[in-house]
């Protein structure tokens, strides 16, 4: 297993996309999740500035092994037009991840949320429509949809059991659980219940929690075991699934909260760094 820069962290800080890149360059980094929101959404570029990055990409020798989608937040609504304009946004900014060379997105915003007034049985099949109607048009393209848990609730998928439950119910073959660390710590779930993923683990999340906020602090400022839930990932096969798809197995470095000032990106990933090198040494740059 290897480590990646989740780029969230430079977005909280006010960093544009192309100093971000020059950093994880810096800091030695080859495999970067790459969050396609605010100013690292590439939807309003131009061709030539879609070009631009891509080609800041293969100068740094960076590889994109995970495209976040984040604005995903209406994916599961009872309005059609904005479940529209959310799938409209992951299309499009696949199709950007496959000119970037990479082949795994994740959706984020736990799928979807609730909304008031709207029976959480019927969010439920708007969630798995949608998730459907696009891992069918990305199966096409070769395209792994990884599914993100959000540990509150009123996040459509918020736990093993619904994470388990939708991917059964969207039934197809290029859909994937990410393990976020920081969010089973706050759900209380154990490193056992990844047993319910087993063949279906590709990725991993190392963020951070202070045991009841999700705060993407610092890693190791917090109080996730991310050592025991990446060797439990480990046990239960998670390289193996990597190998059999053809993808790197790794973990990234997810920090940054918008509600939380980051001062200095570098530094919260050098001191992350530290940290994993004590508690986690075998997962590499």
């Amino acid at each position: 297993m290897r480590l990646a820069l989740n780029t969230y962290v430079y977005e909280v800080a006010g960093w544009n996309i192309e100093d971000t890149l020059e950093s994880a360059r810096r800091l030695h980094f080859k495999y970067v999740e790459y969050a396609a929101h605010r100013r690292g959404n590439p939807l309003p570029w131009n061709r030539e500035e879609r070009r631009s990055l891509i080609s800041r990409f293969k100068d740094a020798g960076l590889s994109c092994c995970q495209m976040l989608l984040t604005d995903v937040e209406h994916l599961a609504s009872s309005d059609e037009q904005k479940r529209r304009s959310a799938m409209e946004y992951m299309k499009k900014v696949t199709e950007f991840l496959l000119e970037l060379g990479g082949r795994q997105v994740l959706v984020c915003w736990g799928c979807g949320v609730l909304e008031t007034g709207v029976m959480p049985e019927r969010s439920w099949v708007f969630a798995v429509e949608a998730l459907r109607e696009y891992g069918a048009w990305a199966h096409e393209s070769g395209v792994l949809v990884g599914l993100e848990l959000d540990p509150h609730v009123y996040f459509i998928v918020n736990n093993t059991f619904r994470m388990a439950r939708i991917i059964e119910d969207v039934g197809l073959p290029n859909f994937f659980a990410n393990v976020d660390v920081g969010h089973l710590c706050i759900t209380r779930e154990a490193p056992g219940a990844l047993e319910k993923y087993r063949e279906r683990m590709i990725q991993v999340h190392l963020s951070e929690t202070d045991t009841y906020a999700h705060t993407n602090s610092i890693l190791g400022t917090g109080r996730a075991d991310f050592k025991s839930y990446v060797h439990k990932a480990v046990e239960l096969g998670i390289e193996e699934n990597c190998r059999r798809l053809k993808e790197p197995c790794v973990a990234g470095i997810e920090m940054g909260e918008s509600s939380i000032p980051v001062d200095d990106p570098e530094r919260w990933v050098r001191q992350s760094l530290e940290y994993l090198g004590r508690v986690l040494p075998e997962v590499t740059l």
